[in-house]
């Protein structure tokens, strides 16, 4: 029977590969500059540099950076510029080589993938439909408003944006024709029922139609904007087979391919639009007022830095506080102990938008606010002292408290310290007492959450998984992370830590991150634990499952000492598996480089890697 890789034939694989040629897919995203034998080389996407030192070998079909050391096939290409896991990336190169990849038997699955398929064929005929109508005698009141706005001709077919003309079922008769089933209709979030037996309508009528893509650039659903006068302003389409306004973030698509830093988190359709326009496309929308945990998961993928720029009226500045609240108290990178902000707001002068500012100010004026936006602590300390105002007059005791539970979101406490000088000056109190106030609330909440986490049971069975050398590195990092959880007080005396690098990319690093950090503050329980593989996917499983099997194993090991030993066991294997594969790589890629100096290099680096081996083997034996 053929080997399998993740549920998929290797043959299907290895078509896969073979159907796309590195240096055609590498292309997308890399201009090659200069060409060595069968070697293609340009400046690298995965770090900043002014000289091309990636590059992609036309024989071998794999890439090499000679600055980041990132390597490997056509795959692990894909897995690193789209920040996702190896599934993910086979099923977008499946897709971009028009390979089908096998479905399971079951008939349901069959049926609903079917549907989903359908669905999207209907969502990309509808924007089509839409587009028609913004350029013919229906669109001219969407025209004049997007000429108001500034938004240019080609901006708008960038966004793909259209019309939804003031008829009751102009875009169902256009999708009946076009060969689309009321079933399919029914599913596509484009469709409203009638009062008339409950026939289908069109669900956006008389709006400016905003199409919602997905990080591969898949329309997914619509936003629509009323023109003229009418409520509500927008309506977006429902949930749908395809479509979840939790995971996912408009412009994504379009800013995740900026090698900026930052991502710029605005509330609306066209903030993005017009921030993109004048030239900062690293701006994304909610898809609604409220950040979701599912959203952050997806940001978290492209950037270590979040600028939140709402809009400055009430409704705007309580969904940024919502926002910085859910980004604090998840702990995760966003608020690391670093000395730059990771977190910061920005605010428009005049109570104005973004987009409106830019438009008449221009991008230099916008993008000097987005450069001197607040780091978050200040903007909460600022935000609690206008909270505590009326009339004029602050109310010591109202901003005291708000004050210290603002403090109390920052789990840093050499931030929290420094911070905390701006209300004690306020007040006339000490900085300790501020400190004391501000750790009194978040041990509360902590306290909290412990009481919850006592109440999680988990069943116990007596074996762990074996491991060997050769195992599944997601299976050996998943094990560790459920040993570590509930030693808090045993993890500060462990003679080497775990850091997110142990960890393969996407998900399982993205859930490691957050343990590590819950493990630093203490926090890390099975219930924790859980919670973070909540809404995941890991090889087509619920992530929380995959924990939850686990975790009955591995809370059967009482003996803190035979626990710790476990721990450092699966630490240095799972250090033995990857230095095993970076120094394969090595070897491989030794085979690109003409002699010199970064030959040399590299042959030093090997060398380091096997003595880094020997190492690691000799301490796990130890252990």
């Amino acid at each position: 029977m053929a080997g399998r890789t993740g549920g998929i034939p290797e043959s299907i694989v290895e078509e896969i590969i073979a159907r796309n040629d590195i240096v055609s897919v590498v292309g997308q995203y890399v201009r090659f500059t200069k060409t060595s034998g069968q070697n293609q080389f340009g400046l690298c996407p995965f770090h900043s540099e002014d000289t091309p030192s990636f590059s992609v070998s036309t024989s071998k079909q794999i890439f090499y950076c000679f600055g980041c050391h990132k390597g490997g096939n056509v795959i692990h290409f894909i897995m690193e510029i789209e920040k996702c896991g190896y599934l993910d990336a086979l099923k977008i190169l499946a897709e971009r080589a028009q390979v089908r990849l096998p479905e399971p038997e079951d008939d349901n699955y069959r049926k609903e993938a079917q549907l989903r398929d359908r669905v999207k064929e209907a969502l990309v005929e509808a924007a089509r439909y839409f587009y028609t109508n913004l350029y013919s005698n229906l669109g001219i009141s969407a025209r004049e408003y997007l000429t108001a706005r500034a938004i240019s001709p080609s901006t708008a077919k960038a966004f793909g944006l259209g019309y939804a003309p003031d008829q009751w079922t102009g875009l169902l008769l256009h999708l009946r024709k076009k060969g689309y089933s009321d079933e399919v209709l029914s599913q596509c979030g484009l469709f409203t029922k009638g009062k008339k037996q409950g026939e289908l309508i069109d669900l956006f009528r008389g709006r400016l139609m905003f199409p919602i893509f997905d990080t591969l650039g898949k329309i997914i659903a619509f936003g629509g904007r009323i023109i003229g006068e009418g409520n509500p302003k927008y309506i977006n389409s429902p949930e749908s087979v395809v479509y979840s306004k939790q995971r996912n973030l408009y412009g994504l698509n379009f800013a995740k391919t900026t090698k900026e830093k930052k991502m710029i988190i605005v509330e609306g359709y066209m903030d993005v639009i017009t921030m993109h326009q004048a030239g900062v496309k690293n701006a994304v929308a909610s898809l609604g007022t409220a950040l979701t945990e599912r959203q952050l998961d997806l940001l978290s993928r492209y950037t270590e830095e979040v600028v939140l720029f709402y809009d400055s009226d009430s409704a705007g500045q309580a969904a940024a506080m919502r926002g910085l609240k859910m980004l604090l108290q998840r702990g995760k990178k966003y608020n690391s102990s670093a000395s730059t902000a990771a977190i910061s707001v920005a605010l428009v002068p005049d109570g104005k938008d973004p987009d409106q500012y830019i438009r008449e100010h221009g991008a230099d004026a916008f993008k000097k606010i987005v450069a001197d936006a607040y780091f978050v602590l200040a903007y909460l300390l600022m935000t609690a002292e206008k909270q505590s105002t009326e009339n004029g007059k602050l109310d010591p005791r109202t901003y005291q408290n708000l004050a210290c539970t603002y403090l109390s979101w920052e789990n840093n406490l050499v931030l929290r310290e420094h911070f905390a000088a701006k209300p004690a000056a306020i007040l006339g109190v000490s900085v300790e007492r501020i400190m004391q106030e501000s750790s009194r609330i978040a041990d509360e909440k902590h306290d909290l959450e412990r009481q919850e986490s006592d109440r999680v049971l988990v069943r116990q069975v007596s074996v762990l998984p074996k491991m060997n050398e050769g195992d599944s590195a997601r299976q050996n990092e998943l094990v560790l992370l459920c040993l570590l959880s509930g030693m808090n007080d045993e993890y500060a005396d462990m003679e080497d830590h775990p850091i997110p690098t142990d960890f393969s990319a996407g998900t399982m690093r993205e859930i490691a991150a957050e343990a590590l950090d819950l493990l630093d503050k203490k926090a890390l329980s099975p219930l924790t634990l859980l919670e973070l593989g909540e809404g995941r996917m890991m090889n087509g499983r619920a992530a929380k499952d995959v924990l939850s099997e686990l975790l009955m194993r591995t809370q059967s090991v009482k003996n803190d000492d035979k626990r710790m030993q476990h721990v450092m066991d699966y630490l240095y294997q799972i250090r033995i598996n990857i230095y095993t594969s970076h120094k394969n790589e090595l070897a491989r890629c030794l085979d690109l480089m003409p002699e010199g100096p970064d030959k040399s290099a590299t042959k030093e680096d090997l060398l380091k890697v096997d003595r880094y081996l020997k190492y690691l083997r000799e301490k796990r034996k130890e252990s």
